[in-house]
C-alpha cells in the first residue's frame, strides 16, 4: 500500500511538471555540415562495473558518474562520482540517505580523446578521508539524538571544492558527512538527513594515481569555492557546515547563515591559516570567484541556489558583485550586476566563465571580463524556470576594479544547470542542464540536449549539434588538449525527493532518474575549418614574467597564442579557470616568442599551450602542448621517504591514532595518512588477515571492516550487502578478477 501511495504522488509531481510551461527544444541550425554546428562523437563509458540505467537499479555499486571532472596535466582525466547510493532509497530521500549514502567512487580515465580509453581506480578509490568516521569533528546538535551508525560515508568527496597546486596535483577540500538527526542509535533505517561539511583537505598525485591527505580547515564545508592566489597559496570561501539545520550553540553568530570565514592554505607546510574577521564576507554556496589580474579575487554575483530553503538570513546581500583584496584583506562591494535588463545582481545554478584576458596597448593586463548565461534569477526561492538571459561583467583594474555590467543576446533557449566551456579561440561552448531547477523538484525537468556557442565578436549565441544523453544535474564539461570538449556527468537526487522512478522520463521525456556513467566528446566547428597550426617544440616548465620560445612549424601563420588553464571542474564552477593571450615578442623562421605575464595573471599551475592560425571562418587552434608555470617542487611540504611530514596544529581529520602523515616509501606513495588496523580485510574473506581482498565490479583497493565477516550469504561492504556465497556470486567475482588478472589486465582497470 506504501509503494502505492508513493508512486501515486510521484506520478502526480510528473504530471505537475507537465502543467508548467515547457518551451519546446528549438531545432538544430539547417544541414549536418560540422563546419557550421560540429560533431559529437559516440557515447562511451567504463567497460567493467554496473550502468544502472533503470530506476533504483538493486546493484550494491553503480558505474560513477563525471560529477566533478579534471584535465590531468599527464593527458588523463580524472573524475568521481556524487550521490552514490539514492538507487537505494526505498520511499523517502531525506528519511532514507543519510543511512544508504555511499561515499563517491573515483576514476582515472587514460588515452581519452583516442578509440581506445582506459580505466584505473585511484588509491583508495574515494578519496580516503575519515575511514574510522567524523564522529571527533562532527557538529550534532546538543539533545538530539543522532544515528551515524554508518561510517563508511563520513568523508565523501561529494560536493567538495578542487583545484590545482602549482606542481600539478590536485588538492580537494570540504566534502560530505552523512547522519541522521534526529535519528535512532541503532536504528539507522530512517531518520532527518543531515550533510554537513567537512574540514579535510585530500590531495590526489597523477604520478602515483593515489589520494593523500593533508591539514585540515578550521570549519566544515560543504559547497566552498577555491581560488589560487598571486602568491600560490589557495584561499577558500563560503561553504555550510551543517545544511539542512545550520545551528551552532557554540558559535551563535555563525548560525542561520554559510560559512562567513575564509581561509588560506600554503602548499608548501600543508596547512590552514584563519584570516581575520575583516575578511569575513557571507556568499552563496559555491560562489562564482576568479582571480582579477591585479591579484584581488572577484565575486560575480552568482552562485548554487538550494532552492526553495535558501541557506542564509542575509542572503540579499549576494546579490552584489564584490572584490576582495588579500592585501587589506577586506571586501568592497562594487554594485549590481544586469541581469535580464535589469539590476538584479544575483544569478543561481548558472555558469560564471572568464573570458581570456589580453594585454592592452600599454602591455598590461587591466580588464577582465565574465560571461554568465542560463540558471534561475535571484536568490532563493528563485523563479524555477530556467533563465535565457546572458550577462556580459566587466572589471576594469585600472579603475579601482570598477564594474561595467551589461545583457547581452539571449541563449536559444533557456536553460537551468548549463555548463560553459572556454575554448582557446575565445569561444564559450554551452551545454547540458534542464529547463527547470531540478534541485527545486528532482525529475521536473526536461533535458536541453541543445549545445550552444558564444561567439565573442558578435556576443550572440549560435545553435550547435545536440547531445545524445540529457545530463542535467550534475553535468560536467572539460576543454582537452585536442581543442575538443569531454562531456560527462549527470547524477541527480530520486524523483521528487520521494525515490526513483522512470515514469515521468518514459512518458513525458522528462531527465534520467539514475546517474549516467557514459561521455561524449564533442568536436567544435574549428577542427573542420582546415588545417591546423603545429607546435613543434616547447620547454614544459616556465616561469612567469619572463619569454617564452615555442617552436611552431609555420611561425608566419600564427595569429595567436594562448595559454588555458587545465580545467579542475564541479557544479559549473573551476574559479581558476583561465585563458590568457600572449603577445608575440617576435617570430623566426622556425619560432615564435611571446611574454609571459605575472603570476596574478597566470598563477602558478598547470596550463595548455595553444597556437591558432587565422582562417577565412575564424581562428583554428593547435593540439596543445602541456606547460606549468611557475611549478615549485616543494608542494604539500612533502616529506622525505620515510619520514613523518608536516602535521595540522590540531587533530582536524578526525584521526583515532596519531595523526602523522607519512612521506612516499616502499609501500605507500605520496601524502598518505596511516591506515588503520581494522580497515583491512579479515583472513575469512580468504585473503591473508591484514591484506587488500580485490573485489571485481567495487573499487580494487576497498579492505574491508573486520568487524563484519560474510555472514548468511551477504559479505558486508562498508555499509552496504553484496548479497552471494563463496560458491556464488563471490566466487565468480573472484574468478573474473583472476582471468582479467592472467590475461595481463591492470588489476585496477
Amino acid at each position: 500500500m506504501r509503494r502505492r501511495v508513493v508512486m501515486f504522488t510521484v506520478a502526480a509531481v510528473a504530471a505537475a511538471a507537465v502543467a508548467v510551461p515547457v518551451v519546446a527544444s528549438a531545432a538544430a541550425p539547417d544541414g549536418p555540415d560540422p563546419a557550421v554546428v560540429g560533431q559529437m562523437g559516440p557515447l562511451f563509458e567504463e567497460p567493467t562495473g554496473k550502468n544502472c540505467r533503470e530506476a533504483r537499479d538493486p546493484s550494491p555499486q553503480c558505474k560513477p558518474a563525471a560529477m566533478s571532472l579534471v584535465n590531468l596535466p599527464n593527458g588523463k582525466s580524472l573524475y568521481w562520482d556524487g550521490l552514490e547510493g539514492m538507487n537505494k532509497v526505498n520511499f523517502n530521500v531525506v528519511a532514507e540517505y543519510g543511512n544508504v549514502a555511499q561515499n563517491d567512487q573515483s576514476r582515472v580515465m587514460s588515452n581519452v580523446d583516442s578509440d581506445n580509453p582506459s580505466w584505473t581506480v585511484p588509491k583508495p578509490y574515494d578519496g580516503g578521508a575519515n575511514p574510522n568516521g567524523n564522529d571527533k569533528q562532527a557538529e550534532y546538535l546538543p539533545l538530539v539524538p543522532h544515528n551515524n551508525d554508518v561510517r563508511s560515508n563520513d568523508g565523501d568527496l561529494f560536493c567538495s571544492a578542487l583545484e590545482f597546486l602549482p606542481d600539478g596535483k590536485i588538492m580537494v577540500t570540504g566534502g560530505t558527512d552523512y547522519y541522521q538527526e534526529p535519528g535512532i542509535p541503532g536504528i539507522p533505517t530512517y531518520g532527518a538527513i543531515e550533510l554537513e561539511g567537512l574540514k579535510n583537505t585530500r590531495v590526489f598525485d597523477p604520478k602515483t594515481n593515489s589520494w593523500g591527505q593533508s591539514g585540515g580547515m578550521n570549519y566544515g564545508r560543504w559547497y566552498p569555492s577555491m581560488v589560487t592566489q598571486a602568491d600560490g597559496t589557495l584561499s577558500v570561501f563560503s561553504g555550510v557546515t551543517k545544511l539542512i539545520k545550520p545551528a551552532y550553540p557554540d558559535r551563535p553568530l555563525d548560525s542561520g547563515t554559510n560559512v562567513k570565514q575564509t581561509e588560506n592554505y600554503n602548499p608548501k607546510t600543508g596547512s590552514w591559516t584563519p584570516n581575520p574577521a575583516s575578511a569575513n564576507k557571507s556568499l552563496p554556496l559555491y560562489p562564482r570567484l576568479h582571480l582579477l589580474p591585479d591579484g584581488k579575487t572577484y565575486y560575480d554575483a552568482g552562485g548554487q541556489t538550494f532552492n526553495p530553503f535558501g541557506q542564509s538570513y542575509d542572503e540579499a546581500l549576494w546579490s552584489f558583485a564584490s572584490v576582495y583584496d588579500p592585501k587589506t584583506q577586506k571586501w568592497t562591494d562594487k554594485g549590481l550586476p544586469s541581469v535580464a535588463g535589469l539590476p538584479q545582481g544575483f544569478r543561481g545554478s548558472g555558469f560564471s566563465a572568464m573570458l581570456p584576458l589580453e594585454p592592452g596597448a600599454d602591455g598590461k593586463y587591466s580588464k577582465a571580463q565574465f560571461l554568465s548565461a542560463g540558471g534561475v534569477l535571484g536568490v532563493s526561492p528563485g523563479t524555477y524556470l530556467g533563465s535565457n538571459s546572458t550577462t556580459l561583467n566587466t572589471i576594469d583594474t585600472a579603475k579601482n576594479d570598477k564594474l561595467d555590467s551589461k545583457t547581452i543576446g539571449n541563449l536559444n533557449e533557456p536553460r537551468w544547470y548549463g555548463t560553459g566551456t572556454v575554448l582557446p579561440t575565445g569561444q564559450v561552448f554551452l551545454s547540458g542542464g534542464a529547463n527547470r531547477d531540478e534541485v527545486v523538484l528532482p525529475g521536473s525537468g526536461n533535458p536541453v540536449r541543445q549545445n550552444e556557442l558564444w561567439d565573442p565578436k558578435t556576443q550572440q549565441w549560435s545553435q550547435l549539434v545536440p547531445q545524445t544523453d540529457g545530463r542535467t544535474y550534475h553535468n560536467t564539461a572539460t576543454l582537452l588538449p585536442s581543442g575538443e570538449v569531454l562531456l560527462g556527468g549527470h547524477a541527480p537526487i530520486a524523483t521528487g525527493y520521494a525515490y526513483q522512478t522512470d515514469l515521468g522520463t518514459k512518458a513525458l521525456g522528462l531527465s534520467r532518474a539514475s546517474a549516467d556513467p557514459t561521455f561524449q566528446i564533442y568536436k567544435p566547428p574549428y577542427l573542420f575549418w582546415g588545417q591546423r597550426p603545429e607546435i613543434t617544440g616547447v620547454d614544459p616548465q616556465q616561469k612567469t614574467n619572463s619569454t617564452m620560445k615555442i617552436g611552431v612549424a609555420n611561425p608566419s601563420d600564427v595569429s595567436s597564442v594562448v595559454v588555458s588553464r587545465n580545467t579542475a571542474e564541479t557544479h559549473l564552477i573551476d574559479s581558476d579557470q583561465r585563458t590568457v593571450k600572449l603577445p608575440v615578442v617576435s617570430k623566426d623562421g622556425s619560432s615564435v616568442t611571446v611574454k609571459l605575464p605575472d603570476s596574478a595573471v597566470t598563477p602558478a599551475g598547470p596550463y595548455m599551450l595553444f597556437v591558432n592560425r587565422q582562417s577565412d571562418k575564424g581562428e583554428i587552434p593547435s593540439v596543445a602542448k602541456q606547460l606549468y608555470i611557475d611549478q615549485s617542487g616543494t608542494s604539500l611540504g612533502n616529506p622525505a621517504p620515510g619520514q613523518d611530514g608536516p602535521r595540522p596544529a590540531r587533530d582536524t581529520q578526525g584521526d583515532p591514532g596519531n595523526g602523522t602523515y607519512r612521506g612516499p616509501g616502499a609501500a605507500d606513495n605520496g601524502y598518505t595518512k596511516n591506515t588503520p588496523a581494522a580497515n583491512k580485510a579479515p583472513a575469512a574473506q580468504n585473503a591473508p588477515a591484514g591484506q587488500n581482498t580485490p573485489l571485481q565490479d567495487t573499487p580494487a583497493d576497498y579492505k574491508a571492516p573486520a568487524a563484519a565477516p560474510a555472514l548468511g550469504g551477504v559479505v558486508a561492504l562498508g555499509g552496504f550487502g553484496l548479497v552471494g556465497s563463496e560458491s556464488g556470486l563471490w566466487a565468480r567475482l573472484r574468478r573474473r578478477r583472476l582471468q582479467r588478472r592472467g590475461a595481463g589486465r591492470d588489476g585496477n582497470a
